[in-house]
This record gives structure tokens, sequence and C-alpha cells, in this order.
């Protein structure tokens, strides 16, 4: 016997609630690139993404174009990419200038989610400065190298999402023969730190594939360093990335960390909003507000970003992180009215890393 239909009994309805997903990346590069001097098979539209360099082939480039081995340089490396963004900066008018770079910027950053920046064939230091000042109001991370040691393209170092390398001098070269890969360390040492998620990494000594080291005295180290330049170094038969700053003296890591962990925190929050019929103005929808809190922070303490809780000589604990949200009873009628919950705060020690070690001791007899 057929059964009658339980929707004569029970009305259910269910709701799929779907949350947001965030379009920010953090391992993400783009390479700003003149034009290929050649028509290939494929036809460049807007802001492009490739999985390996031999993919620029199909598009005009040639295997000694800038273009080319800078994403062989990027793809070299370990742990590598999964793809690059390549962008053309296009001529003006006249045919015989380019755009402006923040003109290239803008347009790739309407047409592709990327974080890091590589001006891969334009090294003026106008386009530097241009690209520098990009970076910092729209929050992305960018990467510069230069290789003669008497011409520091930048003149203001107080920018956090620039850093450079100088990856002149190679061991083993004349300054006339200096080898190609290394017009792009800065990419190369950004591809390879790209490969771990941000909390998790430091970016000094990385071992960068097919850059060459420096050979530099220490006056030159010492000069380098005081600008907050990075190096390429040979230490104990390795050849390692030295120092991990940006030009404000600022650690890369910590500003990835931070980037990382400000979007965790907007998306999460903006979800609970979204998936929920209704989070009421009361200590309960406070508190689930607070959650969401604590629970991004708890992740960022568990990726190695955010430091864990330690103990003083008096085993009193020192939180890594603490969440403090307001009462609803503490909030004004105004202040409920407008539906906009403030006062939500939180602070966290940064786990840092050890870059160096001092070790003394004695022997006797």
């Amino acid at each position: 016997m057929k059964n009658n239909p339980l929707d004569d009994i029970i009305k259910c309805d269910v709701e799929i609630s779907s949350p947001g997903s965030s379009d920010v990346s953090f391992d993400s590069i783009l390479l700003v690139v003149a034009g290929p001097a050649a028509k290939g098979t494929a036809t460049i539209s807007g802001t492009t993404a490739i999985g390996k360099a031999d993919e620029l082939l199909d598009y005009g480039y040639k295997t000694d174009s800038p273009a080319y081995i800078a994403a062989t340089v990027a793809f070299s490396q370990n742990p590598s990419p999964d793809e690059v963004y390549f962008v053309v900066r296009e001529k003006t008018a006249e045919k015989d200038t380019y755009e402006d770079v923040t003109t290239t910027l803008t347009r790739a950053n309407g047409e592709a989610s990327f974080y890091g920046i590589h001006l891969t064939e334009f090294r003026d230091s106008t386009d530097i400065e241009a690209a520098k000042t990009w970076a910092e109001a729209n929050e992305k991370l960018y990467a510069f190298e230069y290789t003669d040691i008497d011409s520091c393209p930048v003149k203001n170092f107080s920018f956090y999402r620039t850093f450079g390398i100088f990856s002149g001098l190679a061991d083993g070269y004349a300054a006339e023969e200096q080898p190609a890969e290394n017009q792009y360390a800065a990419l190369a040492w950004m591809a390879k730190c790209f490969g771990y998620d941000p909390g998790t990494e430091t970016w000094n000594l990385k071992e960068l594939a097919t850059i060459v080291p420096t050979k530099l005295s220490t006056e030159q180290k010492k000069a380098l360093g005081a600008k907050n330049i990075n190096t390429f170094l040979r230490y104990a038969g390795c050849n390692c990335a030295m120092g991990g700053m940006t030009l404000a003296g600022e650690w890369i890591d910590v500003i990835r960390f931070r980037d990382w962990l400000k979007n965790e925190l907007q998306i999460r929050t903006f979800n609970a909003l979204k998936t929920n019929r209704k989070v009421p103005f009361t200590d309960g929808g406070i508190g689930l507000i607070e959650g969401v809190m604590d629970s991004t922070l708890k992740d960022g303490q568990d990726i190695g970003g955010i430091a864990p809780t330690e103990y003083d000589d008096d085993d009193n604990p020192i939180y890594g992180y603490s969440v403090t949200v307001p009462k609803a009873s503490d909030l004004t009628e105004a202040e409920r009215k407008s539906r906009k919950l403030t006062g939500c705060k939180w602070s966290a020690r940064l786990a840092g890393a050890i870059h160096a070690v001092e070790i003394s001791g004695n022997l006797t007899f």
C-alpha cells in the first residue's frame, strides 16, 4: 500500500546557506612584462596565468626574452608556484613610451587576484618608486633586485610592502658577465617563500635555485644591511638568501601573516553574519562574533604566526592572544539601534623567528 506523504503532517523546509569565499590569495605573483617580439599561436587577453615558462612561447615570447627567463626562475624554485600571472605594459599612443606602471597594475588588479608584484623588464627608478607606492596603497608585496652595488634604485626607504635584494657581483663571474638569472633573484625568493602558508615561514636562509650567490666584503654587507637591502650569500656550502626585511625594516613574513590574518578575520566575520538568519544584538550574538575572532586567532597560533601560551618563572601564563568584546548592557540605546557592533578588540604576540644564535661556554679540566 502506498504511503501518504509526510508533508501532510510535518512541513519541513531546508535552507542552504552558502558562505562567502575570499578571492584574496597570498601565494600569487604578477609579472609586469613588455609585449612579445613576435606573433604567437595564442593571443594575450588581459592578465594571463601560466603554469610553466614554455606557455609563453605560445604567445610569441622567445627563450631569451626577460619574461621567459623570469618565469623559468620562478618555476625552478622548490616549492614552486602552481602558476604566475603576467600582464603586458602597453605602449602609449606615440608608441615610443610605456603607460604608467600604476596604470598597468591597476588594470591587472581588476582582472586577476595577485599578491606579489615583480617589474620583470622595467628597472627605472621612476617605475620602482611608482610600484612601491601602488603596492603600499593596495596591500600587495613588491619585490625588486639590482646588480650595481653603487646604484641602489630607491631613495625613500619608509615602505613596509617593498623589499629589495642585491644580486650583482656573482661569485666566479666577471663584472661584465653576470648570470642572466640573477636579474630575477627577488622573484625567485618570492616564488619560493610564497610556497609556504603565511605564518609558517621565515624568508631568511632560503636556498634559491638558478641564482648565483654574490661575493661581498664585510663593508659592503654592512652598507647593504644598513639600508635593509637583502643579500644572497654562501655559507657552509649553501647558497642562502640573507635578511628577509622590507625597506622600512619590518620582516616580510610579518607583513604577509598580518595580511592573511586581517583577511581571515574579515571573511569569517562576514560569513557569521551571512549564514545566520540574524545575529541578535545580545550577549549571545556578540559571543558569536567573539567566537569567530577567537577561532581565527587560534588558527593563526596553530600555524605558527602567533606565539603559544607560555609561562613566566612563577608559572603565570603569558597568553599568545586575547579577545575582548563588550556586554550588550554596556552599549547605549543609540549604539544598539545603529546595528553596528563596536569595541571588539584583540591582541596577540607574534611568534617571530630565530635568524641568528650566540652561544658561549667554557671547557675545564
